[in-house]
């Protein structure tokens, strides 16, 4: 190596470093801007009676979102909100062991599995009555019955479904979901629903990860807790029915084959579902002391509503434009869903 070359490794590295930095302090304001929110949130909630800070901090960045708007230096950091929730999500984990994880049993398994399969077929087939396509039925399916947007994108690409079906799909299931973390809650203090029949209804029924735990924690601590796990259950499940999905399209001919089935699974498994399993399988080993699960508890709720900050601040109704038949369809199936999951609740899980 030449001296030119050694001297200028050094500067190479350094500059590699900066640049690395620069990148890092990108995401500052828009993080302090959902930490802003959140605790905005937290300070608002005690103020009325019967509320849960989650609704204010999502309330709160909508109303930045749809008035002045979220300026180009606070979006990078705004859309890190998913990460705190999976980051959350694990931390919750430390709080919960896992014989309360396995609370949800056969019963909410069964919950989980029938859910999936209503909200494929209620797509499919009301996709078909009102002319939709047959790919944005069911990527609307996959959408209402696993985990939202995340299932909507790993499924566009598993079926090869044009960009405006993904588009159309997206927008439909971020405007219900919308309408879920601030509709479920109410119901369910009207018709008053135990914590647990809460939890599991909110669980199978709402479809982002985000807005799920959102509507769980607006209507109590321990349904929140449940909806999580329950959550967590349909999560688990998204690589196995966009697999099953891939294979059907693929075998009529609509599709590209799957060549890996293995790799395809794992590429859409909700990696931090683990997580969450090893930190509950520590606690049931007693590795944390009180203090520490009690810290990891706190730090799992600030985490949580950076998260539903970030969610409001993200929901721009502008964006929602998803056209007349598909937002009937995603009506039809949230609606078919919902109903068809408080009857299995009530059956199956009881008050």
């Amino acid at each position: 190596m030449s001296v030119m070359q050694e001297s200028s490794s050094p500067s190479k590295g350094l500059g590699a470093a900066m640049g690395a930095l620069y990148r890092g302090l990108a995401y500052v304001p828009g993080i302090c801007l959902l930490l802003g929110v959140g605790y905005a949130g937290k300070l608002i909630a005690p103020l009325v009676p019967h509320t849960e800070y989650v609704l204010f901090a999502i309330a709160l960045g909508m109303l930045v979102s749809n008035t002045v708007g979220v300026p180009k230096v606070f979006v990078p950091g705004v859309h890190t909100y998913e990460l705190w929730l999976k980051t959350g999500i694990v931390f919750m984990g430390a709080g919960l062991a896992l014989q309360n994880v396995a609370k949800i049993g056969g019963p909410g398994v069964v919950l989980v599995l029938v859910e999936i399969g209503v909200s494929v077929l209620a797509a499919r087939y009301l996709a078909r009555w009102f002319g939709l396509k047959e790919k944005l039925g069911s990527l609307i399916g996959v959408g209402v019955g696993i985990c939202g947007v995340s299932a909507i994108i790993g499924a566009s690409g598993a079926i090869d479904a044009d960009e405006d079906d993904q588009g159309y799909a997206i927008a439909t299931i971020l405007m219900f979901g919308a309408v879920m973390v601030f509709l479920l809650p109410l119901l369910g203090q009207f018709l008053g629903l135990s914590d647990r029949f809460f939890g599991f209804w909110a669980g199978v029924s709402v479809d982002n990860t985000a807005e799920t735990i959102a509507t769980g924690f607006a209507f109590s601590e321990a349904a929140g807790s449940i909806a999580t796990v329950v959550k967590l259950a349909r999560n688990t499940l998204m690589g196995l029915v966009i697999l099953g999905m891939a294979l059907w399209y693929a075998q009529r001919g609509l599709s590209a084959q799957v060549r890996n089935k293995g790799r395809f699974l794992w590429d859409r498994f909700p990696k931090f579902a683990l997580g969450f399993l090893v930190m509950s399988a520590l606690a049931t080993a007693g590795s944390f002391a009180a203090p520490e699960v009690k810290a990891m508890t706190a730090l799992s709720k600030w985490l949580f509503a950076m998260t539903f900050a970030g969610v409001g601040l993200s929901m721009r109704f502008s964006d929602m434009k998803a056209g007349v038949k598909p937002f009937i369809v995603g009506f039809g199936v949230e609606a078919i869903v919902a109903l068809v999951n408080f009857v299995l609740v009530a059956a199956l899980i009881g008050s």
